[in-house]
């Protein structure tokens, strides 16, 4: 499908156009071409099997340009963007695009200061260069320096769970708009992906306009890039991009469909359809019937998600499945996997108080798991060896221990504590306590905090020798990576996943959001070779208890079902597995 290509394309060369001082209509030409080519999901490849007139048909799109589809889906190529190419530094594109600049004031920079790249841009700025430019004020200088800003912001992925706060934030704010008669925050959130590049936002609503008028003065908006009718992306303050789509209320199952993703998933069911004979596009499942003036294309679908799905012969599939990884196969053959759901989590198996490095007191921690309902919590705070972690040493790891279940005695144990430890595996395997600390521990996590950077082979005998500690319950955040800050240790996670699956260890899926660990490729490797699961939060203060919900959305994305999570289980059947160890 080149839709998107096309687009991007027409968009550059009416950028290029407007910098060279080419003619106001013909650029405007470019830039409606590409926003009816963004909005087309039939294939561009499609409709121009009906050759010229078919893509005149489409609104915006004249002889010329028509022309000039047809040349890029015989070569891949438009002979007039490689000739404005010649003429305008790529760099120069880019920096059009940032708020508040745009192709005339790029010009002017380029001719003035030979700006020609983002990075010559920030140089201006810091220089104060700008300001010595005619009409360029301290102001306008500052909008260009926000827009960058912004620009940048956009670029970077950000963990799900910083953002996901905000998104339901200005989820409700959207539901309260004038003319909304529903609204879903979508795309990769919706589908519990680790980090996120923009939010996506759909609405069912008859009245498009009033909407989005309403959307883009939203307090949170900054910027507003683009809005037309049915669409919407602004900027928020703190640069993150945000996209609105509108959609008729008959429609909104299929626009929640279509804006949740994946793309490669999205584009395994429009084959699908196709094979059934019918289209699949973000107002609904269509085909085609017989009418007195000729053929037309009759919607069957589109009110509700389940009901898009069941037209394509399917059932429903839950958004952290749709990732194109075979779900739509199991789907086909009724083998869909029941995934394990946060209201069957009973408690949080990695938590810290204030004995290391936690924030809040076991009272504190109690009164917190109770007010979720939980049957319990681990409480496992940090061994020596994390020193910046205020880890706890041996003798005093059994005071700690005492105090617990002191704690429990006096409560009722309801929600119990149990006794953990997040035990240090050292460069050789070895573990930060010895062996008469860990028996009386109700539950031993081990995990990485030093040394990232050994060889694969040198990290795999590390984690193995960790493993075979008999007192071993769970290797926790097993790559020990921190998105976008730390890469994850190098290991055979093959040989680790066989050896934790011999020994009946369970794999921690921390939801801790710069960790989500096990990432979801590894966790559904793990589930193939038969592992079990620790769900956890890693949680020092008890707002962190919040991010089991990331735990169990990553959990979901690698196919996990609720018997094979050890927090499932109920404190006495708990209490018991661990035993068997």
């Amino acid at each position: 499908m080149k839709n998107q290509e096309l687009a991007r394309l027409f968009e550059e060369i009416g950028l290029m156009s407007e910098f060279l001082g080419d003619n106001p209509f013909r650029v405007r030409a470019y830039y409606q071409a590409a926003r009816t080519l963004y909005d087309l999901d039939t294939p561009i490849e499609d409709v121009a099997k009906g050759g010229k007139e078919a893509l005149m048909a489409l609104p915006g799109i004249g002889p010329d340009l028509a022309e000039k589809i047809l040349e890029y889906l015989r070569t891949g190529r438009i002979a007039k963007h490689e000739e404005l190419s010649r003429k305008v530094p790529k760099g120069v594109i880019q920096v059009m695009e940032v708020p508040g600049v745009g192709p005339k004031t790029a010009r002017q920079l380029y001719e003035a200061l030979g700006v020609d790249s983002l990075e010559k841009l920030k140089q201006a700025l810091e220089e104060g260069a700008l300001l010595r430019l005619k009409g360029f004020g301290a102001k306008k200088a500052e909008r260009i320096r926000e827009g960058l800003a912004l620009m940048e912001g956009a670029s970077r992925r950000r963990p799900l769970g910083a953002v996901l706060s905000l998104a339901r934030s200005l989820l409700e704010a959207i539901r309260a708009l004038p003319g909304v008669e529903r609204a879903e925050l979508c795309g990769s959130a919706r589908r519990y992906k680790e980090t996120v590049g923009d939010l996506d936002f759909l609405v069912a609503s008859r009245e498009g306009e009033r909407v989005v008028e309403g959307f883009v003065r939203l307090p949170a908006v900054k910027e507003v890039y683009a809005k037309g009718e049915n669409r919407a992306t602004v900027f928020l303050k703190d640069g993150l991009q945000v996209d609105l789509k509108i959609v008729p209320p008959e429609s909104y199952g299929a626009g929640l469909q279509y804006l949740t993703g994946s793309k490669e998933h999205s584009i395994r069911l429009r084959a699908l359809a196709q094979e059934k004979g019918l289209k699949l596009n973000e107002y609904g499942v269509w085909r085609k019937v017989a009418s007195p003036s000729g053929e037309k294309e009759e919607r069957i679908a589109g009110l509700t998600e389940e009901e898009v799905y069941a037209a394509l012969g399917l059932p429903f599939i839950p958004p952290p499945l749709r990732e194109n990884r075979g779900e739509v196969e199991a789907a086909l053959k009724g083998a869909l996997p029941r995934l394990v759901q946060l209201s069957e989590v009973r408690g949080d198996l990695q938590v810290h108080s204030t004995w290391s490095d936690g924030k809040n007191t076991l009272e504190e921690l109690y009164q917190a798991a109770q007010a979720l309902g939980y049957e319990y919590l681990a409480v496992t705070d940090h061994s020596p060896a994390v020193r910046v972690a205020g880890g706890v040493g041996p003798e005093e790891a059994l005071e700690r221990i005492r105090a617990i279940r002191a704690f429990n005695e006096r409560t009722g144990g309801r929600p119990y504590l149990l006794a953990g430890a997040e035990v240090d595996i050292h460069p050789d395997g070895g573990l930060d306590y010895p062996d008469w600390v860990l028996k009386e521990l109700d539950i031993v996590l081990v995990s990485i905090h030093s040394q990232f950077r050994l060889d694969r082979e040198a990290q795999t005998r590390r984690i193995l020798k960790a493993l075979e500690n008999p007192h071993v319950h769970v290797l926790a955040h097993p790559t020990a990576r921190l998105l976008g800050r730390r890469a994850p240790v190098d290991a055979d996670w093959e040989r680790v996943f066989a050896a934790a699956k011999r020994l009946g260890v369970y794999v921690e899926i921390d939801g801790y959001y710069d960790r989500m660990d096990l990432p979801d490729d590894l966790a559904r490797m793990a589930l193939e070779m038969g592992l079990s699961f620790s769900l956890s939060t890693d949680a020092h203060q008890v707002d962190h208890l919040r991010f089991m919900e990331l735990a169990v959305g990553n959990a979901q994305r690698a196919w996990i079902p609720p018997e094979r999570v050890l927090n499932t289980l109920p404190l006495e059947e708990l209490l018991s597995a661990l035993k068997t160890r």
